[in-house]
């Protein structure tokens, strides 16, 4: 489905920058157990509940000059930064996906939902369920338009189950928790939006570049090499590379091995 770019920019970076806003709350209340909907937006010094037309993402805060319109106090310069990248972020996706609506939405999913991932999973060492969960949800409704939704439940399986199998046999040789389950989500939500194939080629990008940038960074830092990575940012990193380029890695996979 082929819709005018400058439409799909425009449409894509307003989205991004609601979903910011979203991942705000998302990226402060998850690691916290606090509820997504209540209570709702409101100053975190005084808790005055924040006006609808003072919560648009990005122009709330500038109208405001960053303060709060009930106690003046400053409101941290963070949560435009997230809704002005949440915002750039679905340009992007709509610039990668070439007037195409469909892989305008798929790429929106997988490049936008990474504010979450890399914020909220190298402090925390968790993955929301919003994003993992979410993204098996999201996975199979849009695989009607894409894949198939045979392929995108084989993805599922094939991707989650084999990373859940895989963790579990090294959890039991190592004798410790080898990999945490939101990864094992976050895997078979990109197995349900883009098929095994192409998911697995996000594994093995995923592990290539934690590999290539945690090894180093613990030699230098001088870190335990055994202390838990947060292997959700690379594998969500990996994940629209693999979209855009996995079929490409794919065929010269086959050419020089087979």
């Amino acid at each position: 489905m082929d819709i005018p770019a400058i439409f799909l920019w425009a449409l894509f970076a307003v989205l991004g920058a609601c979903f910011g806003s979203f991942f705000n709350v998302l990226i402060y209340r998850m690691p916290r157990e606090l509820s997504l909907v209540k209570p709702g937006s409101h100053c975190p010094n005084c808790k005055h509940k924040i006006a609808i037309w003072h919560n648009v993402p990005i122009l709330g805060w500038l109208i405001l000059g960053g303060r709060c319109a009930n106690c003046k106090e400053s409101i941290s310069i963070k949560y435009p930064i997230v809704e002005f990248l949440g915002m750039m972020l679905g340009f992007l996706s709509a610039v990668l996906a070439d007037g195409d609506f469909i892989k305008c939405i798929i790429l929106f999913w997988l490049i936008v939902t990474l504010i979450p991932i890399f914020a909220i999973d190298f402090k925390y060492l968790l993955l929301p369920d919003t994003i993992t969960i979410g993204g098996i949800a999201f996975g199979f409704t849009v695989s009607f338009w894409s894949i198939g939704w045979l392929n995108s439940l084989i993805g599922i399986a094939v991707c989650g189950g084999g990373l859940f199998l895989f963790s579990f046999i090294c959890s039991k040789i190592l004798k410790k928790e080898a990999m945490g389950f939101g990864d094992v989500k976050l895997l078979a939500g990109f197995g349900a939006i883009m098929g095994a194939e192409l998911a697995g080629i996000s594994l093995i990008i995923g592990a290539l570049l934690a590999l290539a940038v945690t090894v180093p960074y613990r030699l230098l830092t001088k870190k335990d090499m055994k202390s838990p990575l947060p292997f959700g940012p690379f594998l969500g990193l990996a994940a629209p590379i693999s979209y855009l380029l996995g079929n490409d890695i794919l065929d010269l996979l086959y050419f020089y091995l087979l």
